[in-house]
């Protein structure tokens, strides 16, 4: 529309001008028509000016509209992705909780599991005895024969039939140095009640010397139960100092009876917090 008014109107222009062009030379236009022909001038410049804008403008527009398509081709590209993901994250979930319900339920069979296992080792050294100190070599004459003469000179036990001794070696390691400690001797008596009496014959004999070995007693037991019980060192000297009798219980418990009441305890740190507030025992 704009470019045939712009035709129609140079058209009209250009006959106009002809027209003054054929007019006879003695006849001037007047004022009021050359501002009229300078008005419609400025009138075509700017419709052509404003042509060109809107041609620019439905340009643009086009272009916008290729960009929205691409924006929206790739939202719905995005919200595809973003669906699969959801779907993908909520089946990890599903699957997450079922394995952490798995993995508690596995550590408690393994934590039942563990403690009878440690249960069945520590049973099966109920008759066991630790002897430490002996010097390497003085079993030469047979180690049976050597732990008992062990046993009546050096704790005054006379080795008779309940004594009777089912296995004794030593530590199944490699030989140490001499400047090294010897290595321990594990002695299984055939009855748990030899194991109890050689060790309290052992406690009430206090240090023992034989052959110039200083040697020692100690019950046979795993480390993790020899650590739980090491845990209530501190417990047992803070009784003694306040002179209360104990005993420390399979397979790690300290009790003794204060007030009356007997007390029971299988956490080493209840039983030092216990006796500090209680027994008045000296930190």
């Amino acid at each position: 529309m704009s470019t045939s008014t712009s035709r129609y109107f140079k058209g009209t222009s250009t006959s106009r001008m002809a027209t003054r062009q054929t007019s006879p030379s003695h006849e001037s236009p007047s004022p009021q028509r050359k501002d009229q022909d300078s008005k419609m001038e400025n009138l075509l410049c700017e419709i052509s000016k404003m042509s060109c804008t809107l041609q620019g403008v439905a340009t643009d527009v086009s272009s916008i509209k290729e960009v929205v398509t691409d924006l929206k081709n790739s939202v719905n590209a995005i919200q595809e992705r973003l669906e699969e993901a959801e779907g993908r994250i909520s089946n990890m979930e599903d699957v997450t909780s079922k394995l952490v319900s798995d993995g508690e339920r596995h550590d408690k069979r393994l934590e039942v599991m563990w403690n009878r296992t440690e249960d069945l080792e520590n049973r099966s050294c109920r008759n066991n005895v630790r002897m430490i100190g002996l010097k390497e070599g003085l079993e030469a004459g047979g180690m049976t024969k050597g732990v008992y003469k062990i046993l009546s000179e050096g704790l005054g036990i006379d080795p008779d039939g309940e004594f009777e001794i089912e296995r004794v070696h030593r530590a199944l390691i490699p030989k140490p140095d001499a400047d090294r400690p010897p290595r321990i001797v594990l002695i299984k008596f055939l009855r748990s009640s030899a194991r109890e009496k050689v060790l309290q014959a052992a406690r009430e004999k206090g240090v023992i010397k034989w052959d110039g070995c200083r040697v020692s007693f100690f019950p046979d037991m795993s480390r993790e139960l020899a650590r739980r019980r090491r845990e209530f060192t501190a417990s047992r000297r803070m009784l003694r100092s306040v002179n209360v009798r104990y005993t420390l219980a399979y397979p790690a418990s300290l009790r003794f009876t204060w007030q009356g009441k007997n007390r029971v305890f299988t956490s080493s740190a209840d039983a030092e917090q216990f006796i500090k507030e209680h027994c008045g025992a000296p930190e």
